[in-house]
């Protein structure tokens, strides 16, 4: 009895997917592997090395005995920011299907904002011309001073020509601002993970992309490409 309560307790732990899913995915390309051949991955990004290394251990240990295959799967992750005006050309150079891909999981160009035309009161007081000019009255009202005028009064007031800074000095030097005051376009926009996987026999190839959300998990959505490779190979 306490063994059938435990196996029902142990249950949805076992049927809970391992990654929840946070990114829209979309592949193409299959990847035949035998059933008695042995994966070795290759992949120089941990989460996607880990993930599908377990995957195919396990199923290893599911296959019966016998003189295995021994295959390699290297696998090239490729991770963009999806800014405005980015070329779909220039997103993942040389892995088939990436931009057809990108589109199937959902993405859509920002559209750019267009200028409003003013309206109403706005309007009729930008229509008037340069309200700092006609704030002045030279001689008599209603007449307004012109630029050359508003300049002769101000002479006496205005400062000498400034000197020319010295390149030497550090203080001239231009400073950029600081990384925290810069806007992050990941906060921003869309981020595409493509994943490319070659099998070393030559018999099959996989591009598999996700599509995140601005401030998503990008460890969480790199394993689950892992685990669409993963089943892939192993279905």
């Amino acid at each position: 009895m306490r063994k059938f309560i435990y196996l029902l307790l142990l249950t949805p732990i076992l049927c809970w997917p391992r990654y929840a899913d946070a990114a829209t995915l979309a592949s193409s390309g299959h990847l035949n592997v035998p059933s008695n051949a042995r994966v070795m991955v290759i992949s120089t990004d941990f989460a996607m090395q880990q993930v599908l290394s377990e995957d195919f251990a396990v199923a290893r240990r599911r296959k019966s005995s016998g003189p295995p295959q021994m295959l390699t799967l290297t696998v090239t992750m490729i991770q963009r920011v999806l800014q405005p005006n980015l070329s779909m050309i220039d997103v993942a150079p040389g892995v088939p299907h990436a931009a057809e891909l990108i589109k199937a999981a959902g993405y859509q160009p920002p559209i750019p904002a267009k200028p409003q035309a003013m309206t109403g009161d706005v309007a009729a007081y930008m229509a008037q011309g340069n309200p700092s000019a006609t704030a002045y009255n030279g001689g008599y009202p209603g007449q307004a001073m012109t630029t050359t005028q508003l300049q002769q009064q101000f002479i006496p007031f205005l400062p000498g020509p400034p000197s020319a800074p010295d390149p030497r000095d550090p203080l001239n030097r231009p400073v950029p601002p600081p990384d925290y005051l810069l806007p992050n376009p990941a906060k921003l926009y869309d981020t595409a993970v493509i994943a490319h996987a070659v099998l070393s026999d030559g018999k099959g190839d996989m591009t598999a992309v996700a599509l995140a959300k601005p401030g998503e998990d990008l460890d969480n959505v790199r394993k689950q490409l892992a685990e669409r490779i993963a089943n892939a190979v192993l279905h």
